[in-house]
């Protein structure tokens, strides 16, 4: 029962986008949750590394944590504990993991620089029922790796992925541990390097491409944003996501389906659309700490985005309509 409630909610996700439904009758059947926003490095395209001032920092409590996941978790296929800060600076982080992994039996993932894990945090994961852990690792070397990853040390990042490798080993864990590589203008050339690196320590390595300013690239134009960071774009074309003559996406969304799939909550209780998106108050759907979730979820706002993505008339501006005009994607 528990998991046919999860594909009738699956196929009415489908059906309500399909028909341009705006107020809807399923759930998000994916969480984006960001445990903290603190972070202790500077990476240079993102807010949290450019002490972004729009923002609050802080912590969600375990005790807020639970409430949210129980609401949620019968119609959730997975849970993404990460956003804009550093997972692991959060002491109830493995907590969280296991009260949603193994607790309701969701898909849980999350994502890390890994410069700052603790001995018991490395028993932790492996054992939490975590899916999948993200180390960014954007290098291959200290020299190449601290140009967008500052105040990092990679020595040291290698040294805790080693020993998440062993103790993987040792509990005969199933979690995946994947070093995934942003390809930069900055570390094309270590690109290689990683390749080797990767397979002696015994680690999947995924190569991804890189966006300008993670909050710019949401709410200014994109060919103001390529001039602005265009010392960060790679070489590579294949690893560029930008037409640079156009000054455009190179495959943009042409129909955004995540107001009706997924949902962001903010350390603060903050509600926004997708991950995507910067978080400031202003741009908020609401709060899970003061209103129910289902009032949030076809309140004013999400109702708004949604008629916004299906080109039906509205009268109250989101942060969708800004991401549309802005050329995130195309409809």
């Amino acid at each position: 029962m528990f998991h046919l409630t999860k594909r009738i909610n699956r196929l009415k996700i489908k059906l309500s986008y399909h028909f341009g439904i705006s107020k809807i009758s399923s759930m998000p059947k994916m969480l984006m949750l960001e445990p903290t926003n603190h972070c202790d490095l500077k990476c240079p395209l993102c807010p949290t590394g450019l002490e972004d001032k729009t923002v609050d920092r802080g912590s969600m409590k375990l005790e807020q944590f639970k409430p949210v996941i129980d609401r949620l978790s019968k119609y959730l296929q997975s849970i993404n504990l990460y956003s804009w800060g550093e997972p692991l600076l959060h002491k109830s982080l493995v907590d969280m993991i296991r009260y949603s992994a193994k607790t309701h039996k969701i898909r849980t993932i999350t994502s890390v620089h890994l410069n700052n894990l603790t001995d018991p945090q490395v028993e932790g994961i492996v054992t939490s029922g975590l899916d999948k852990l993200i180390v960014s690792i954007d290098g291959a070397t200290q020299e190449v790796y601290e140009k967008y990853r500052v105040g990092g040390n990679i020595q040291k990042v290698f040294t805790n992925l080693k020993k998440l490798v062993d103790a993987k080993k040792h509990h005969q864990s199933n979690i995946r541990i994947i070093w995934n590589y942003i390809v930069m203008k900055q570390n094309e050339k270590d690109m290689a390097l990683a390749k080797e690196k990767s397979q002696e320590i015994g680690v999947e390595l995924t190569f991804s491409l890189m966006r300008t300013n993670l909050k710019d690239d949401i709410l200014q134009k994109t060919a103001d944003n390529l001039e602005k960071d265009k010392q960060w774009i790679p070489d590579n074309p294949d690893f560029n996501p930008y037409d640079m003559e156009k000054k455009t996406q190179k495959n943009p969304i042409t129909f955004c389906k995540r107001p009706w799939m997924e949902t962001f909550v903010n350390w603060n209780g903050d509600v926004f659309p997708c991950g995507c998106v910067v978080t400031e108050k202003k741009y908020s759907y609401g709060n899970v700490f003061e209103q129910d979730f289902q009032d949030i979820w076809n309140g004013e706002k999400y109702v708004a985005a949604r008629k916004e993505l299906l080109d039906q008339p509205n009268n109250l501006e989101t942060i969708c309509h800004i991401c549309k005009k802005n050329g995130y994607f195309t409809p």
